[in-house]
């Protein structure tokens, strides 16, 4: 609805796209998650909708949209310094989308870059993760994917986890709530 502008495709993965995204008010940098699963979605060039390739996939398209969604509400609620920021949630184009905080930088291309980390570097980033996964696990989250990829360093040098798809969530006796495919 013009809201966001697209600016670039950054990534994708195994739930959908990444894009560097503005919003049209404030002009903040903001990053923007589509749901567009490879092997099951396809886009229409004249309308940019998402369509799912076949009748007998619509079903689990449908199913994975919505832990899409799901895993989107569950970041938004969460409140860390460590974990990336969800400040919309929204459908378009026959898909769902979520914003988040832009952060440039990943451990990946930063360990790419500069190789091993010094000691003190590589345990103040744990520290931060780890801080960041004990107040998930208050909130009865699992994240199972946590790996340098998954972690941004924000312009104050701080490790930020992103990419909860395949976390799990459980109530308070202990059984899983969610599902992850």
């Amino acid at each position: 609805d013009g809201t966001y502008r697209i600016e670039r495709f950054i990534s994708n993965g195994g739930f959908g796209c990444t894009y560097e995204a503005y919003h049209i008010f404030s002009g903040r940098k903001l990053a923007i998650k589509e749901f567009f699963i490879n092997d099951f979605c396809n886009r229409d060039e004249n309308s940019l909708s998402v369509v799912v390739g076949t009748q007998s996939k619509k079903a689990l398209v449908e199913r994975l949209k919505k832990k899409f969604v799901d895993e989107a509400k569950s970041i938004w609620n969460l409140n860390h310094e460590g974990i990336v920021r969800v400040s919309d949630v929204f459908a378009e184009n026959n898909t769902a989308y979520y914003v988040m905080e832009y952060i440039d930088n990943s451990l990946s291309d930063y360990l790419n870059e500069k190789g091993r980390l010094p000691e003190h570097e590589a345990i103040r980033y744990i520290k931060q993760i780890a801080d960041a996964l004990a107040y998930i696990h208050e909130q009865k989250i699992n994240h199972l994917d946590v790996k340098p990829a998954n972690i941004l360093l924000d312009n104050k040098n701080n490790a930020v986890l992103i990419d909860f798809g395949l976390s799990k969530h459980y109530d308070e006796d202990g059984n899983q709530t969610s599902t992850t495919p």
